[in-house]
């Protein structure tokens, strides 16, 4: 159970965030300094005029269950306009925060005086590679902020139920609400209270005689999870209040029904509900590689579907299985791994299951669960009796060695054009990231290998209308108004709705005849 003393020296905890902060700038200094923004950043923040004065019913129309964020973009915005350096440097202040509640969960949940284990633990969330993504695209606060309501929940209720001083609780739940208004992972947070009260709230080593009493114990406390289990309601509810023409710049549903509403239980343009459970059953597999090897990270995986439980499916399903049997059968003699697990899964139960989402695999979806394998590291480096100045070494050695590959990343993340070019390298089979490295070797004015891009893009792609448009514009820069015209009509061929390709084809017979 965990044991809060009480401590004087609160300064020391006061350093510790003071060193992680230092550790994070020197880690993402390099795309700190970038003056771009990414991707998605361009719909959620450069072109979302709703972020661009603090009025909440319009960002909440507009956010839904993300506007707390949307409302954290408009504070942004009022703070430094479009630029992006305000905007980073506020997702790394929360990574960082998130990383001191790691530390505070773990100093919590084991024992208070071991700090070194917690630090360390904090600095591994902090440093580890995979992170990357999730810090460095703005959009993505929106994983950030759902994961430091997420984590503060989990501590404020820990206090709560150590100390049964109500204002944790009232505190704990107004973080819950919080959470919901992030993102829609959060609906997961009961189930994790559920699983740390079980495991840590409530103890299971004692005799025999005494164990139904302590499954009692854990059905009376699930009593006071209930409220929780209220407020998740918030985002299915918030949902399926959604109108088609507000669905947001996150694509999180499918507007495509007959009905009134969205359709909440799949994303628009994904897969099959069977082919994507199939094909996740591989990504998590691959999302446990990464926690482990965080090599090859990659933009914009070009990853197979599966659509029918081949062998390395079938292989990737029997692996995941084995963990949840190793979860069962070490929760007693080794407590500390089996929750590690199953907070993994948890995390990305929503995400990585029966809920199609249009990209089967994304780094930043592993932000959340990788505090699972921090608890599993710090339990195999630092619970088990051993030499310690042996298990500091090793320690050492493997913050020293994801902080390099964090740094390595983060040199990708410098600017758009190298994170494109990255992705090529390793997805040559994705138009998305032709289509993206041309708009950039657009802007530096390199039109014939912009055009390339795009026809590259078409060739991989034949329905990218967005590429026919864009080798369009090229193509009329140039001078060839004839090829830029067939470009233009096959974008609107493609995409009747595609506004941008109608005033681009307009402005151009315009010009003709004039």
């Amino acid at each position: 159970m965990p044991r809060f003393t009480k401590y004087k020296p609160y300064y020391l905890d006061l350093c510790i965030f003071i060193a992680l902060i230092i550790c994070g700038a020197a880690l993402y200094f390099l795309p700190l300094q970038n003056a771009s923004f990414y991707y998605d950043d361009r719909a959620s923040i450069v072109n979302n005029e709703v972020i661009k004065k603090i009025d909440i019913p319009k960002i909440f129309n507009a956010f839904n269950t993300r506007s707390l964020v949307g409302l954290s973009f408009a504070l942004n915005y009022k703070w430094c306009q479009l630029n992006p350096f305000g905007y980073r440097l506020t997702n790394l202040l929360i990574h960082c925060l998130n990383a001191f509640l790691v530390y505070l969960l773990i100093k919590s949940t084991l024992n208070p005086a071991n700090r070194w284990a917690a630090t360390f633990g904090a600095i591994l969330f902090l440093c580890h590679p995979i992170q990357t993504e999730t810090v460095n695209s703005i959009t993505q606060r929106f994983v950030l902020m759902a994961s430091f309501f997420y984590l503060l929940t989990i501590i404020l209720y820990i206090q709560y139920r150590c100390r049964s001083q109500k204002r944790y609780m009232i505190l704990s739940l107004i973080s819950a609400i919080a959470a919901m208004f992030c993102k829609e992972f959060t609906v997961t947070l009961p189930l994790m209270l559920c699983l740390y009260d079980f495991y840590f709230l409530n103890c299971h080593s004692e005799p025999q005689g005494r164990r139904i009493s302590n499954w009692m114990r854990s059905f009376a406390s699930l009593r006071m999870t209930i409220p929780f289990f209220a407020i998740a309601l918030i985002v299915p509810v918030l949902l399926l209040r959604t109108p088609r023409e507000a669905i947001g710049p996150a694509n999180i549903a499918d507007p495509s029904s007959n009905h009134g509403h969205i359709d909440i239980t799949r994303a628009k343009g994904s897969i099959s509900r069977e082919g994507y459970f199939l094909t996740e059953l591989n990504v998590v597999r691959t999302y446990v590689r990464l926690m482990f090897l965080p090599i090859n990270q990659n933009f914009d995986y070009d990853y197979p579907l599966s659509y029918k439980p081949d062998i390395t499916t079938l292989l990737s399903g029997a692996f995941l299985l084995c963990l949840l049997v190793l979860a069962a059968v070490t929760r007693r003699t080794y407590r500390i791994i089996s929750f590690s697990i199953l907070w993994f899964f948890i995390s990305l139960s929503v995400e990585s299951s029966f809920v199609p989402i249009a990209n089967v695999i994304e780094e930043y979806r592993l932000y959340l669960a990788s505090v699972g394998f921090v608890f599993l590291a710090v339990d195999l480096l630092y619970i088990r009796k051993a030499d310690v100045r042996k298990l500091n070494m090793i320690a050492a050695a493997v913050l020293i060695g994801f902080s390099v590959l964090t740094y390595q990343r983060n040199k990708i993340w410098k600017d758009e054009f190298s994170l494109w070019d990255d992705t090529i390298k390793k997805s040559p089979h994705k138009a998305r990231a032709y289509n993206n490295r041309g708009l950039e070797y657009y802007g530096q004015g390199r039109l014939t290998e912009a055009i390339s891009d795009f026809s590259k893009a078409i060739e991989i792609n034949p329905n990218s209308a967005a590429a026919y448009n864009n080798r369009g514009v090229l193509y009329e820069i140039k001078g060839n108004k004839t090829q830029a015209i067939s470009d233009f009509n096959k974008a609107i061929e493609l995409n009747p709705g595609y506004a941008g390709a109608r005033r681009n084809l307009d402005g151009l017979r315009h010009a003709i005849n004039n």
